[in-house]
């Protein structure tokens, strides 16, 4: 049997100019994170979230990114 988890990316990732390698980093650092949890990167999916807004508002989509872990169990 398998156990997979999601964890959020981040969404945005601010950098000096010319270092695209540290948002890259940033993956590598979650998925390393879990990693240490035994836990082996499966996948990264989008999903977007619509929260029900406040009166007189319209509802504002927001899309998420969602890193996939897998582990046997």
């Amino acid at each position: 049997m398998k156990q997979y988890k999601a964890v959020a990316g981040p969404k945005n990732i601010n950098v000096a100019k010319g270092d695209t390698q540290a948002a890259f980093d940033t993956f590598a650092d979650i998925i390393n994170l879990q990693a240490n949890d035994g836990l082996e990167y499966h996948s990264m999916e989008t999903i977007t979230v619509t929260e029900k807004p406040g009166c007189m508002q319209q509802p504002v989509p927001m899309n998420y990114y969602m890193l996939i872990f897998v582990k046997e169990v």
